[in-house]
């Protein structure tokens, strides 16, 4: 058999490119999936180890590797009532520290991280991370519970 190189964090099963001023999405007529969301592999979704989790992130479907990682930062949105997870933010970094800072007009940005996913990926892949790296997830799963218990608060009826 003869055995895939899996090297990057993250495939997509499309890539996205502007093509005569028009936006193109691009599969691979035989599925294969786009590392980093661009360059074209010869990997199937079979391929891919059981640490790869699939999910909607950048406006595409794809695969998102939970191990490895090395800091998370976890950014709910207590604001918008009327989605789960929809705006928080969990920004994931395989190489270093994620830094926040505060940049003009106060608002607070994040540097160091390779990805950043949004929605329901976000608890899938936080537990993903618990199982296939070697790093403390329970402060994250303690505030995404905490989001939910929130959530459930404001929308009773869902």
């Amino acid at each position: 058999m003869n055995k895939k190189k899996i090297r990057s964090s993250l495939y997509m099963e499309s890539k996205i490119k502007w093509e005569k001023h028009e936006l193109k999405v691009i599969q691979d007529p035989n599925g294969y999936l786009f590392a980093q969301g661009i360059y074209r592999t010869k990997i199937l979704p079979c391929d891919l180890p059981e640490w790869y989790v699939y999910g909607y992130l950048y406006k595409q479907h794809g695969y998102i590797s939970a191990k490895g990682v090395k800091h998370l930062i976890y950014t709910p949105n207590y604001f918008i009532e009327n989605h789960l997870y929809k705006y928080d933010t969990l920004y994931i970094s395989y190489n270093e520290k994620i830094e926040p800072y505060t940049g003009e007009y106060g608002f607070t940005w994040h540097k160091g991280y390779n990805d950043a996913i949004g929605g329901s990926l976000i608890a899938s892949f936080v537990e993903a991370v618990g199982k296939f790296s070697d790093y403390d997830v329970s402060e994250i799963q303690k505030e995404i519970e905490r989001k939910r218990v929130w959530y459930y608060e404001k929308n009773p009826k869902n």
